[in-house]
């Protein structure tokens, strides 16, 4: 287990899929970490707002076709050094469909992702920001 880990690191999952929510549990929790979860891009800032999250699990089309897009832009403002993994059916095909050229995310990747890529990327990403 990694010491951000050790320290019950919180991660906030910011998906409208509860298969997600569930997903992201079953992998993290079991590692130490903290699972919140929000529903919409809008709960997902009130959440980060009242507590901020150590790394964002963010999807691109939530209530809006561009949610995850617009909450990335607002955590990029508002959390600039919270790290922001955002997972999408259509990661590939983003950049044609929406301007990417300014999203500050950590990475931006294709559903499905293996839980241990996940994993991987969460202690990855959380070791750089320690």
């Amino acid at each position: 287990m990694t010491d951000q880990a050790k320290s019950g690191a919180r991660i906030l999952v910011i998906d409208d899929d509860p298969d997600i929510h569930e997903i992201c549990r079953l992998i993290l929790e079991p590692q130490g970490y903290a699972v919140a979860v929000a529903v919409s891009g809008e709960a997902g800032r009130a959440a980060m707002a009242a507590k901020p999250a150590d790394l964002v699990v963010l999807d691109v089309m939530m209530e809006e076709a561009d949610a995850g897009f617009q909450t990335a832009q607002w955590l990029a403002a508002h959390h600039p050094t919270v790290p922001v993994i955002m997972l999408s059916s259509i990661a590939d095909a983003a950049s044609s469909l929406f301007d990417t050229s300014t999203l500050k995310v950590a990475e931006l990747i294709n559903k499905p992702i293996t839980p241990q890529d996940l994993l991987k990327k969460v202690q990855l990403l959380l070791a750089a920001r320690a």
